[in-house]
């Protein structure tokens, strides 16, 4: 509750100061002694904010770049917007192709070659000596003894090994990449505490990832069947998908983490992005729709890993059935027996590719909906073309899952397919983004009702100020209703 009034006290005050600003640009700083009088009267603690601070912005220009140097000062040093901003779309960048190759890594059967693990990681083997010891090392686990035995020979361990070995080093690269300008900007006092801590714990995730990775690889020299037991005997040598989805996860938060903060810093701020009221009011409606839309398209990226995990892609390879079933057999059992049947739904073939079908048909038709959704609605250009862009990208995905599918998974489509994952999360972060709302956007129109009440009142000083009490008033009736 506390914070709630909080909130509202804060929203109220950038209602009342929204006002007082169209009032101060109206009649100049030479009529500011009588509005500041009625104010002291009225509003004593928000008369004392602004007595102090310039009354008047005359250029338009002078107005603007203050707005954007107040919206990031808190994070970044100002001037500093820019630079820092496409560092960290850089990161994005890199952990988008970390991702990706980590795709090919395990679609070309590359990903348990090397048995080992340190955190420094190291050269590849130099000598013949060091190859045949590390594929006699190789030949100790299920992945040699139940597909390549006898049949692999040392030039094509040495293939697998380097592309396993460069999705290592990469990591390795992508880390340095990142710490290094961190913590040369925390020294300088460039980045702000506050964005210093949120993307250090960005760090300390990329690092504890590293360690999820080898706990994901070390699952795969155990029996199969240790980790999906209900398949069966003679299952083919793989990761555990529970441990493949849990590296997924992480490496799309911190794919995310790093690219929402360089869109904080790169764009505009809300309240000059959306422009006038009509527009944030129309974010605030638009926004409630995404919500929903933003968790199908999440379960469906996390459902992923339980098909490439499973190997569901490379059975029923037909579309728009399953075979000849709209509904699997596996998946009706597993629905009758949830209880008994747990884990089929993350393990099972039918259950599982059968799952990912159903969410993908869901955020396609979600993403249609709310750029239907946004179409109606007066949104700022960008927000309009984020939302219109959605469908496109998630349509584009599943088309792509679907000739994945029918092609049995081909390694270019596989990673392709891997790759549009993260293409669409883009899209969904670009969309969320747009529709931020100004800190006082949630009262559906506080400011507004400043402007229009200042408009009837014949602009004078005084009723300015008593229709920027009224929206302080309205506005922490409105967050206190609405949050």
């Amino acid at each position: 509750m506390l914070g709630r009034l909080a909130a509202a006290g804060q929203l109220g005050r950038l209602a009342s100061a929204s006002a007082i600003r169209q009032v101060g640009a109206a009649r100049g700083a030479r009529s500011s002694a009588p509005f500041l009088l009625h104010l002291r009267q009225s509003q004593p603690t928000l008369a004392l904010r602004f007595t102090g601070a310039k009354f008047c912005a005359n250029a338009a220009g002078t107005s603007t770049a203050t707005e954007v140097v107040t919206a990031t000062s808190h994070l970044v040093k100002p001037g500093w917007e820019k630079l820092v901003g496409v560092w960290l779309l850089g990161a994005s960048g890199m952990l988008f192709a970390m991702t990706s190759i980590g795709g090919y890594t395990r679609l070309s059967g590359s990903g348990l070659s090397m048995t080992d693990w340190r955190i420094e990681g190291r050269s590849l083997p130099r000598t013949d000596e060091a190859w045949m010891k590390e594929f006699e090392g190789y030949k100790q686990y299920p992945e040699y003894q139940r597909l390549h035995n006898g049949t692999m020979q040392l030039e094509d361990f040495k293939r697998i090994y380097f592309v396993e070995w460069f999705h290592r080093m990469f990591g390795r690269s992508a880390a340095v990449y990142f710490a290094l300008p961190l913590a040369a900007f925390g020294v300088a006092g460039i980045v702000r505490k506050s964005l210093f801590a949120r993307l250090g714990g960005l760090f300390g995730l990329g690092i504890s990832q590293a360690f999820v990775g080898w706990w994901m690889v070390r699952s795969g020299f155990d029996p199969p069947e240790k980790h999906t037991p209900t398949l069966g005997p003679n299952q083919r040598p793989r990761v555990s998908p529970y441990r493949l989805a849990s590296h997924w996860t992480a490496a799309l938060t911190l794919y995310i983490g790093c690219l929402w903060q360089a869109l904080t810093l790169l764009r505009k701020p809300p309240a000059l992005a959306h422009g006038t009221q009509e527009a944030v009011r129309a974010a605030l409606k638009v926004r409630r729709l995404a919500l929903p839309v933003t968790a199908a398209v999440a379960l469906t990226l996390l459902s992923g890993p339980f098909v490439a995990g499973n190997d569901a892609g490379r059975a029923y390879n037909t579309w728009p059935k399953m075979n000849y079933d709209w509904v699997p057999p596996e998946w009706l059992e597993a629905v009758n027996d949830p209880q008994g049947k747990m884990r089929h739904f993350f393990e099972e073939t039918g259950v599982v590719q059968f799952n990912h079908r159903c969410l993908a048909y869901t955020s396609v038709l979600g993403s249609l909906a709310l750029a239907g959704y946004g179409i109606s609605q007066p949104l700022s250009s960008g927000a309009a073309a984020a939302v219109r862009f959605l469908p496109i990208a998630v349509s584009a995905q599943m088309c792509l899952g679907i000739a994945t599918l029918l092609l049995y998974v081909p390694v270019e489509l596989g990673v392709a397919h891997q790759a549009g994952g993260l293409f669409v999360l883009t899209a969904l972060a670009t969309v969320l983004h747009t529709l931020r709302l100004p800190p006082a956007g949630a009262l559906l129109g506080a400011a507004a009702m400043a402007e229009t009440a200042a408009a009837g009142s014949g602009g004078t000083a005084a009723a300015a100020a008593a229709a920027a009490t009224g929206a302080a008033a309205g506005a922490a009736t409105a967050a206190t209703t609405t949050m």
